[in-house]
């Protein structure tokens, strides 16, 4: 019953293949169907979009009872003043409601809850076959909601949350390039989180735009107006929202060019596009092409492409 490792806890992934690709690049688990990944690490957590907290398992077991006694019987080598309980039970497995689960757990503690302010916050999880409870030792602060107020945004562009969880994919990356920026959605969320940022972009406008988003946080950056056809800048990673219309086949030319160019500026990159590109990838120089998808409304989906350059 007792237990010294880690998991941690995403949001639910049903439609959005990019929930396990973060929790895996971050974490080195993968979420089962309650959110629930025993993982390797959770240094990194605090900066994830879509893992939510990272916890030290402290005891494991089949029943509600056997849970409340085992934590009675090591209460009092379980640091808990001033402690709150939480209970994560997506598929409201247990018989007992949140709050009179966390209550007769908290009874089995010596020390005296603080629900406003705890210095040891504690989560039970309800899995199929058995219960964990363990301390939060992690937690994403969801920083990225704040970049979802810039000043400039285009019809096209990507939500903070989304292109935050595009950069962890690439999480040891100490320079991205983003050689279609845009209103600069990526490179925002890079500088954030003190990566070198650098972002390309064509048009004038939208160079101007993601300047003026970057000035806004008071983040650097580099961002230039140029064609990411021939504009050379290596990087640690690409990570891009390639351009398309209504037809991505009829930029297919565009499209190749751009990442025939990314794949002598970076050992990795990360390529989102409304269709399937692993033929365009492997044959313009990258491999180990991972696909991940984003399910949207009205039928329309994201491809998540996270590939190595043979190149580079």
């Amino acid at each position: 019953m007792a237990s010294n490792w880690h998991v941690a806890i995403t949001a639910r992934g049903e439609r959005n293949g990019l929930v396990q690709a973060e929790a895996m690049a971050l974490t080195g688990g993968t979420p089962d169907a309650d959110g629930v990944a025993v993982c390797e690490r959770i240094d990194r957590i605090d900066r994830a979009a879509y893992v939510h907290r990272g916890l030290r398992i402290i005891l494991s077991t089949r029943t509600i009872d056997e849970l409340r006694d085992a934590i009675a019987a090591r209460a009092s080598t379980i640091a808990s003043d001033r402690f709150r309980i939480d209970v994560h039970d997506p598929e409201r497995r247990s018989p007992l409601g949140r709050i009179e689960m966390a209550i007769s757990l908290a009874d089995a503690l010596q020390e005296f809850p603080d629900l406003r302010d705890p210095l040891h916050h504690f989560l039970v999880i309800v899995g199929e076959h058995n219960l964990l409870f363990g301390e939060i030792e992690a937690e994403s602060t969801a920083s990225y909601r704040l970049h979802d107020s810039k000043p400039w945004t285009t019809s096209s562009s990507l939500d903070g949350r989304f292109s935050r969880a595009l950069i962890n994919l690439v999480p040891d990356a100490r320079s991205i390039l983003d050689p279609c920026c845009g209103a600069g959605s990526i490179v925002v969320e890079a500088a954030s989180l003190g990566i070198e940022a650098f972002g390309v972009d064509w048009k004038p406008a939208l160079a101007g735009m993601t300047r003026e988003n970057l000035a806004h946080f008071g983040y650097p950056g580099t961002v230039v107006q140029a064609d990411s056809r021939t504009h050379v800048q290596h990087a640690d990673a690409i990570v891009t929202d390639l351009p398309y219309g209504h037809a991505i086949n009829a930029d297919e030319g565009i499209i190749r060019a751009i990442l025939e160019q990314s794949a002598g500026l970076a050992p990795r990159a990360v390529f989102v596009a409304p269709a399937n590109i692993t033929t365009w990838l492997t044959d313009t120089g990258f491999t180990n092409v991972q696909v991940h998808t984003v399910m949207k409304r009205r039928g329309f989906t994201r491809w998540v492409h996270v590939a190595e350059s043979t190149i580079f």
